[in-house]
């Protein structure tokens, strides 16, 4: 529970003054120097004292680490932000490279919190086995889905048509460290399978003009409905089609106590290229969640910063949710 400042903080000392006040003619007569000790003692303790309730009064600083500026990351980052209480938290709002990036930063406990996706830690680790992340609290946010796009002349209708033939797709499943590169090699820690599929980092405007020009045959990609990224790809994509994602081992994933994803379906009609021809009740696919992770180090040095965090969060998950989901509208 925060602290308030206006009541009751300062008692103690207050109590001291007056009970100097009142007692200073008695101690007086008893000579001088046990009043010389017990004055400093009495401005030792009041220091001390005003100090200590000062520091867990005072604001805890936070770097944030969040993605590019111009993703939703940063952007509910920024929003955090301003629903923070100035008093008890000052909040900043650090770019990086995303979740994995994130991973690393709370590592070398560079942030105190990091907005990741909640299979990160999972990579993280198994990158990472000897460093690492102790995370105290986390809180969802919002989902993500995982679109998989492939060509309709490929006869790719389920997942399993690429698993039963690993060598005959090519796969593009985001650049480098990307939130969608992430995802794609949590599902090969989850499943094996999916680690003899024939898949590039490649991501973005490239991977979707390899696939339009047969140079891969499908592209994996992890954001909001209606992301920029997912129109253009429908706005292109006469020629391909949404693939549905919807085994077992990865939709009842759990790495500790958390479940990884999440099965939801992307609207009928939603993407009109895409899922053109495909079944009215609209294509399945695992959903991956934006989650708010705190580190452990962080939260010890400053007892009531999580609370004061959770509350920010609280104050602006209208606003976030209105972003995750503007293209559900």
């Amino acid at each position: 529970m925060a602290l308030n400042p206006r009541r009751g903080w300062l008692d103690g000392p207050i109590q001291m003054v007056y009970y100097w006040m009142c007692h200073f003619p008695a101690i007086r007569q008893r000579g001088r120097n046990p009043l010389i000790r017990l004055s400093a003692l009495f401005v030792t303790g009041f220091l001390i004292a005003v100090s200590c309730t000062v520091t867990l009064a005072s604001e805890a600083p936070l770097n944030l680490c969040t993605a590019g500026p111009d993703g939703n990351y940063f952007a509910t980052g920024r929003d955090i932000a301003a629903h923070a209480n100035p008093r008890y938290l000052k909040v900043l709002v650090a770019q990086t490279s995303g979740s994995m990036d994130n991973m690393q930063r709370l590592a070398r406990l560079e942030c105190g919190a990091a907005i990741v996706q909640s299979d990160a830690y999972l990579v993280y680790q198994a990158k990472h086995r000897n460093k690492p992340v102790e995370i105290a609290r986390n809180r969802f946010l919002y989902a993500e889905f995982a679109h998989l796009v492939c060509r309709r002349d490929a006869k790719v209708a389920t997942t399993d048509d690429l698993l039963k033939y690993p060598g005959r797709h090519k796969i593009l499943v985001g650049a480098g460290d990307s939130g969608s590169a992430l995802t794609w090699h949590a599902f090969t820690l989850l499943d094996s399978r999916y680690a003899q599929l024939s898949a590039e980092q490649i991501g973005g405007e490239d991977a979707l003009g390899r696939v339009l020009n047969d140079q891969a045959q499908c592209l994996f990609f992890v954001s909001g409905l209606g992301s920029e990224f997912g129109k253009r790809v429908d706005q292109r994509g006469k020629g391909l089609r949404l693939v549905p994602i919807t085994e077992d081992v990865l939709r009842n994933a759990e790495f500790g106590a958390a479940t990884l994803y999440e099965t939801r379906h992307i609207p009928k009609g939603f993407y009109k290229n895409l899922e053109a021809g495909l079944p009215d009740s609209g294509v399945a696919t695992l959903t991956v969640g934006a989650t708010l992770v705190i580190e452990r180090h962080w939260s010890a040095k400053y007892p009531n910063g999580p609370s004061a965090l959770l509350g920010a969060v609280s104050g602006a998950m209208p606003a976030i949710v209105k972003r995750a989901t503007a293209g559900l509208k």
